[in-house]
């Protein structure tokens, strides 16, 4: 199982190093993405991975409606920029899952890729709901207040 952890962390430097710096929120994803590529590897491939990865997209497109519906903000260009940056997940995970047929040592690194942005995906629904000002659980809103922190990207309600 040696040979699962670099492969991740190699493709998960190359997915989400930005100017030199690992935001909080790419951080999660990438130790996410590794601990799913592990688990992939534990039980022989997850399979529903990308199925749940477009589920979870799905769901985040239609918060983020809901979200500008309640805060009167809903604009064409930002949901239509949502849909392009979702193909483009899809495209990159898909891409590791190409890599993966012909680079020995990486099968389940798509995988972890998948995993890794379901779980950006589940942080913007949540994002979602407080921006709608939705009640979340209190451990919810520490995980985004850290998030938020770490990003400077404001408060968490």
């Amino acid at each position: 199982m040696s040979f699962v952890l670099p492969s991740t962390t190699i493709c998960g430097g190359l997915l989400y190093w930005e100017k030199g710096s690992v935001h909080m929120e790419k951080w999660i994803a990438v130790v996410s993405g590794t601990i799913g590529t592990i688990i992939s590897y534990s039980v022989d491939g997850l399979g529903m991975a990308v199925t749940v990865l477009i589920g979870i997209m799905a769901i985040d497109y239609l918060t983020g409606i809901m979200g500008g519906i309640v805060n009167q903000n809903l604009n064409s260009r930002t949901g239509f920029n949502g849909i392009i940056r979702k193909i483009y997940y899809l495209m990159l995970v898909g891409s590791v899952y190409l890599l993966s047929v012909v680079i020995p040592g990486i099968e389940y690194a798509g995988d972890g890729a998948a995993i890794a942005f379901c779980v950006l995906e589940f942080i913007s629904i949540t994002e979602n709901g407080t921006k709608m000002g939705l009640p979340m659980p209190d451990f919810i809103k520490n995980i985004l207040a850290i998030v938020k922190d770490k990003t400077g990207e404001g408060e968490v309600r």
